[in-house]
């Protein structure tokens, strides 16, 4: 290979001055240096033994050629391991790199923790076997960057026998509480949902989702074919309605289950009094507790048992709210000069909530902040405090429902209110105000609570 040299300097003093002994060895005229150029065009070696005779010797130039050799392998094979080290060291890192990363991701991906606002709940037997089923609506915030998108409200399903979330399902990507989704049991026994004032659910139990009804509902009365705007459900003792704004602006009552639509005076004759009774209306019996009286406020709260006319899934003003009073006969304004009579159901009560009979159903009892918690037409069961002290703890009862006596009492578990109770085969579960679901025994005893996470 051709050499491009354009200077040879003595490696010792650098001088130029150099006689040529044999092909590419040198000696230096000026310090008697002789050095030589190695076959790759790069060193120049040199020799420190300054030896004065003008030709070197046989043996001399055997060595400067072993030494040569070796100093030109020894600098190869450095090379070659240092480059070996290079791709070695740099493979290495960069699986070590990939795994770490990939690690982080399966296990950011696999966090499917959340912290959730539980803001109302309601119970329910699955049909295919009885067991009792809890609803929570929560509003859910999911703690890790690759879940973001699950954040939301979700409807949560779960049983307390066996202590396991059954089923979810998410029905809204914003945070919900109890005024946006409202559950409400209507008069044949299925539950209904109102999402968020714009869509009317039903709850299929079985199969633990929701289907969307509310166009089958109202397309099915022709006043509503210009469509609804918002939907709410009427107060809880007006029955199985609605109150919607159509989409022309229009307040309107509708009872999906008879298909009966109506204005706000319509409203107001169908939903009390006996003469607008539907004709399937039956009698029922209900339970109530009296409310503190600013009339009579020695006046002891009592357990009512009042039967009245009940309009079906029509409209109704079921009562269920009484208090002792001054009946003065009459609406107008009156003094305490005008005559008046003790009154705990007048006869615009009567009316208006279609009581046919009333009875005190425990006359010799004494209550403080007592609450019906379960009656379901076959149990009757109560909450209450042990006495007038305000940091008493609550008991529940179970009442005779034709006698009033008492079948069993017991403390609430974990000295929290009791917010929800139904009752199965083998006793009763619930949810109290801490969002624990309770299960007891057929004599009210605790067996087990589930706290949800």
């Amino acid at each position: 290979m051709a050499k491009e040299i354009k200077a040879i300097k003595c490696p010792n003093c650098g001088s130029v001055n150099k006689i040529e002994l044999k092909p590419n060895f040198y000696k230096c005229t000026s310090c008697q240096t002789e050095y030589f150029l190695d076959d790759n065009d790069v060193n120049i070696n040199y020799n420190h033994n300054y030896n004065h005779s003008n030709q070197p010797s046989a043996s001399n130039e055997r060595t400067l050629k072993i030494v040569g050799i070796a100093l030109g392998s020894i600098f190869a094979l450095s090379i070659l391991i240092s480059v070996a080290t290079s791709i070695f060291s740099s493979k290495t890192k960069s699986s070590n790199y990939v795994y770490s990363t990939s690690a982080s991701s399966t296990k950011e991906e696999n966090d499917n923790s959340f912290s959730a606002s539980r803001y109302s709940n309601i119970a329910f037997l699955q049909p295919n076997n009885q067991q009792p089923v809890i609803i929570m609506l929560e509003s859910r915030r999911y703690n890790s960057n690759a879940n973001e998108q699950k954040t939301g409200t979700y409807i949560a399903f779960y049983n307390p026998i066996k202590k396991e979330l059954l089923a979810e399902e998410k029905v809204s990507n914003e945070s919900l509480s109890s005024s946006d989704f409202k559950f409400r049991e209507f008069s044949d026994g299925n539950i209904y949902i109102v999402n968020d004032k714009t869509s009317f659910l039903k709850l299929d139990k079985e199969k633990l989702k929701t289907e969307d009804v509310g166009k089958k509902f109202f397309e099915a009365n022709p006043d509503l074919q210009i469509g609804v705007a918002t939907m709410d459900f009427v107060y809880d003792d007006n029955g199985d309605g609605l109150v919607i704004l159509t989409n022309d602006g229009k307040k309107r009552y509708y009872y999906p289950l008879i298909q009966k639509l109506y204005t706000e005076d319509q409203y107001y004759k169908a939903n009390n009094g006996f003469n607008s009774l539907l004709p399937n209306a039956k009698d029922k019996t209900i339970y109530i507790f009296t409310d503190d009286s600013s009339d009579y406020p020695e006046e002891k709260l009592q357990l009512l048992q009042i039967t009245y006319k009940d309009n079906g899934a029509g409209p109704k003003d079921v009562t269920d709210h009484l208090t002792w009073g001054k009946d003065y006969g009459g609406s107008g304004i009156f003094t305490e000069r005008d005559p008046y009579r003790k009154s705990l159901i007048g006869r615009y009560e009567k009316e208006r909530g279609r009581i046919i009979s009333w009875k005190d159903l425990t006359p010799d009892r004494l209550y403080f902040s007592p609450s019906i918690l379960l009656d379901d037409g076959a149990n009757l069961i109560i909450q209450f405090r042990a006495d007038a002290n305000t940091k008493s703890a609550y008991k529940l009862q179970k009442i005779n429902r034709q006698n009033g006596a008492i079948e069993w009492t017991n403390n609430v578990p974990n000295a929290k209110i009791m917010e929800t109770l139904i009752k199965y085969k083998d006793g009763y579960a619930g949810v109290n105000s801490s969002d624990e679901i309770i299960l007891l025994d057929a004599k009210g005893n605790f067996t087990s609570n589930y706290k949800l996470d």
